[in-house]
């Protein structure tokens, strides 16, 4: 018998797979049920070992555990309130209709039970963002200029945050009750399946036995296997296990080994076809099909990838590493032959999303292939214990998106009352005085600064409501807009002192934080630079423009990525002097920001700077 954390796991991924086949219950049964399994899951489950829970005497970690027993409970009554009212609740008409002192006393204490659990799990700073705007939405009448509202009632607060589905069970909490968790649950299978043993296995085959291999392994894993996971610190945990020892053993440093895995376990949220729990929220957001996303996001995405892969490779070469010897790699012939089968999902969920089908009957439908899929070989096969693993660890991979996105709707259902969204662009838009690029970089800031401490789907709808509107009024076409600020919520993850990835990386490597982050930020920067690339220049993503402009700017951003690559290195063809970094960096802004003229002025800096240093070798031996 299983303890009540590992049967409320289980019964709430089987809740998620029942409504993802039979089709939603109205949306205010389906999303309070699931706001309170994420909240009765999250007080029986410990977040993370707690030294002070551990040193305490037996019987107050049992009345801990009674209380938080009580609390799951309580969660439970709340939803059961819904559900019995259901009918009174959906007729009633809301703003306008009293509410009785039992839905207040309900709704509150609801609110009161999520934001606990979201503390325990994700961090003091989101509920605290979200009681803050609680706050504003009562002072909002005595504050100055733009911040000034006409101010909201606590009845009023009650009504459009628990009873509506404006605030807690908004947008964010529907997309997480559909989509994001059906796609945890697919990552599931896959990693339960042995896909991460297949992209390992295939990464060595592929780029084992070149220059600087193993931190190729490491990007190409960690990139294939995001497509499918989406979550950059359970990509750093899995892959990183393997890539990293076998990048320190291949004589990269600990550091740059441990900031490699977090930057290319990162950047598995911008690769298509699933990226993270955002790239969801911003297509129900946008009003646009996921597939629309995601085909907007799949050269960043890759030029991302590149990125990282050329830095690892002129790390390699100014080390002088020696390559892995090809004899002790898998050939990728029996790796296919071995694995084939597993590709069955993931391909399924690309034809379908592509096919135009909803992300949840793709996401269905290629969870169910998978599963038929692991069963043709015997490591391969998920019987009922893996897949009893399989519904228990999804929900715990869930239960932190879960409660950010349930939290964070309180910010969004304040912010739609108060019409603070608009006012905070206007504000930006005035700030920057008409400036494109001031207001771009505000944005970015701003982005940065909300993702210090808060999840990445939290950063993104935070910053999506907040400063995205600024952007599209200077003229940036929504999509792009999105876009840009989906990247800085992503980014803001990877920056110092809350990059959580990078703690996972570095204990696995034995290094320091401080330089695995400041190494991983330096990898990561080219992801700081493309959105404002296509935020200039759609084309990027696809949008606006034709097949040969596409391809042209496609080349000229890879070019200047590899420049940036070298120019951060100190590499290309052998070391670089200063005067070369320098022209390499200047020429790599020129390519990365659209313009005919930059573009030929940073491919003949390339030119240039590669002719040198192919001269300098070709002299070498001759004085030796």
């Amino acid at each position: 018998m299983g303890s009540p954390r590992v049967w409320l796991a289980a019964a709430w991924s089987l809740f998620q797979l029942y409504t993802a086949y039979a089709g939603l219950f109205d949306l205010l049964i389906q999303l309070p049920v699931h706001v309170a399994f994420a909240v009765a899951l999250g007080f029986l489950t410990d977040p993370l070992p707690d030294s002070a829970t551990q040193a305490a005497a037996p019987g107050a970690r049992r009345a801990r555990r009674g209380l938080d027993g009580l609390c799951a409970l309580l969660a439970g009554a709340c939803v059961a309130y819904y559900l019995w009212y259901h009918q009174r609740l959906v007729t009633r008409m809301a703003m306008v209709d009293d509410l009785p002192p039992s839905d207040v006393a309900v709704g509150v204490l609801f609110v009161l039970l999520l934001l606990e659990a979201s503390r325990r799990h994700i961090g003091l700073a989101l509920p605290a963002l979200a009681l803050a705007f609680v706050a504003y939405a009562f002072v909002g009448p005595w504050l100055p200029g733009f911040l000034s509202h006409g101010g909201e009632t606590a009845l009023m607060l009650v009504d459009a945050q628990m009873f509506t589905t404006g605030g807690v069970f908004g947008i964010p909490t529907l997309v997480s009750a559909t989509f994001i968790y059906l796609f945890v649950l697919f990552g599931g299978v896959m990693s339960h399946g042995g896909l991460l043993r297949f992209f390992t296995d295939a990464a060595l085959a592929v780029a084992g036995h070149t220059r600087g291999g193993a931190g190729k392994v490491a990007v190409i894993s960690s990139g294939l296997f995001g497509t499918v996971n989406g979550s950059a610190i359970a990509n750093a945990v899995t892959t990183g296990a393997f890539t990293i020892p076998l990048m320190i053993r291949a004589g990269y440093r600990p550091s740059f080994a441990a900031g490699v895995e977090a930057t290319a376990s990162m950047g598995g949220q911008l690769i298509p076809p699933v990226m993270g729990a955002a790239a969801f929220i911003m297509a129900e957001t946008l009003g646009v099909s996921y597939g629309t996303v995601a085909l907007a996001a799949a050269i960043p995405g890759v030029l991302y990838f590149v990125s990282v892969g050329v830095m690892v490779h002129f790390e390699a070469a100014r080390q002088g590493l020696p390559v892995l010897p090809r004899a002790k790699l898998p050939r990728l012939g029996s790796v296919l032959k071995r694995d084939f089968h597993l590709l069955v999902g993931p391909a399924l969920l690309v034809w379908f999303l592509v096919e135009g089908r909803s992300p949840l009957f793709a996401g269905f439908w290629a969870l169910v292939a998978a599963l038929a899929a692991s069963q043709v070989r015997r490591d391969t096969r998920i019987g009922l214990r893996r897949a009893a693993a399989v519904l228990v660890e999804s929900a715990q991979s869930a239960l932190p998106v879960a409660l950010a996105c349930a939290t964070v709707g309180v910010v969004v259902g304040v912010v739609s009352a108060t019409g603070l969204g608009l006012k905070l662009a206007s504000g930006i838009v005035g700030l920057a005085q008409g400036s494109m690029l001031l207001t771009l970089l505000l944005t970015m800031v701003a982005a940065l600064v909300l993702g210090t401490g808060l999840p990445t789907s939290a950063t993104y709808i935070i910053t999506s409501i907040m400063a995205a509107p600024a952007l599209v009024e200077l003229g940036v076409p929504k999509l792009v807009a999105h876009m840009f600020v989906f990247y800085f919520g992503i980014l803001a993850d990877l920056t110092p002192p809350t990059a959580i990835s990078t703690y996972a990386t570095s204990s696995i490597a034995g290094s320091d934080v401080w330089k695995t982050q400041w190494t991983a930020m330096a990898l990561a920067l080219s992801g700081f630079i493309i959105p404002f690339s296509f935020a200039y220049d759609p084309a990027l993503l696809m949008l606006g423009a034709s097949v040969p402009h596409i391809v042209l700017r496609t080349a000229a951003a890879a070019l200047g990525i590899v420049m940036l690559g070298a120019a951060l290195i100190g590499y290309l063809r052998g070391p670089t002097r200063l005067w070369e970094r320098a022209l390499l960096l200047a020429g790599a802004a020129l390519l990365i920001f659209p313009g005919a003229l930059g573009d030929l002025v940073g491919a003949a800096s390339f030119v240039v700077v590669y002719a040198s240093q192919r001269a300098r070798l070709v002299r070498a031996p001759a004085r030796g």
